[in-house]
């Protein structure tokens, strides 16, 4: 019987000892990559944790029957751990991992995991959908020193990624003028897909861009599990000029 489910490189997990119907335990499903296939497609690396033994000392670990059977957008995948007991040495358990594929152009992807007659779901949307942004204020596009600027980035579905659900921790907008670049990533107030930045004194005047990057979580429709995540690296730059002091 399946007692907890893990999925490595873009989604791990940890589900509880009774069972995929088992949600008692925490569980983190993860991609941990998307990598091109060719011919249009794209290979993902899925991986499914089970618990630590701090916070599961009885050592109950997710292991897929020889029956189970996993599935990318409908397409099977090729099953390529299906986990292990409980090893002390290691503090933890070998993760459940599968590799499928989809087209690059899927505006959702779809995970699925059956053993036993269970069946467990995970979906994300604008997966492959590239970040944009827009100048929300001021909307000329002329910044001045000391000034608040409003961006605003899309999709809309993508957050930033945090550590334990902290605030976000990897998206920083760097301002560039002439040859000269300025990162800023502090200090800023975010509402949603929109971020308030304090343009710096320090940028000389001139046409220039500004850049955000960051690493990004692609929006949840679907998730089976406590925690699901895809996180992908993004960025997007737009044109501005800097005014005067």
């Amino acid at each position: 019987m399946i007692r907890q489910l893990m999925l490595g490189g873009v989604l791990a997990m940890a589900v509880g000892c009774g069972g995929l119907e088992d949600e008692s335990r925490d569980s983190w499903f993860v991609v941990n990559s998307a990598e091109s296939a060719g011919d249009g497609l794209v290979l993902f690396d899925v991986s499914l944790y089970a618990t630590s033994y701090e916070t599961n000392p009885s050592g109950d670990c997710a292991v897929l029957s020889m029956t189970a059977q996993a599935t990318v957008n409908g397409k099977s995948a090729d099953i390529r751990s299906r986990g292990s007991k409980f090893q002390k040495f290691k503090q933890g358990c070998e993760p459940i991992r599968f590799t499928g594929v989809a087209p690059a152009d899927s505006e959702k992807i779809s995970f699925r995991l059956f053993d036993l007659g269970l069946e467990r779901v995970v979906e994300f949307q604008n997966v492959f959908e590239p970040m944009s942004m827009r100048i929300v204020s001021p909307e000329d596009g002329v910044l001045h020193p000391g000034q608040t600027l409003v961006v605003e980035r899309s999709p809309a579905t993508d957050t930033a990624t945090a550590f334990s659900g902290g605030p976000a921790t990897f998206e920083q907008l760097s301002f560039f003028s002439g040859e000269q670049q300025f990162h800023f990533n502090h200090g800023f107030v975010q509402d949603g897909n929109r971020l308030s930045f304090t343009v710096p004194t320090e940028v000389p005047a001139g046409e220039g861009f500004i850049a955000l990057e960051g690493d990004y979580n692609s929006g949840v429709t679907r998730c089976d599990f406590t925690r699901c995540s895809f996180s992908r690296r993004k960025s997007s730059r737009v044109p501005v000029v800097f005014a005067a002091p």
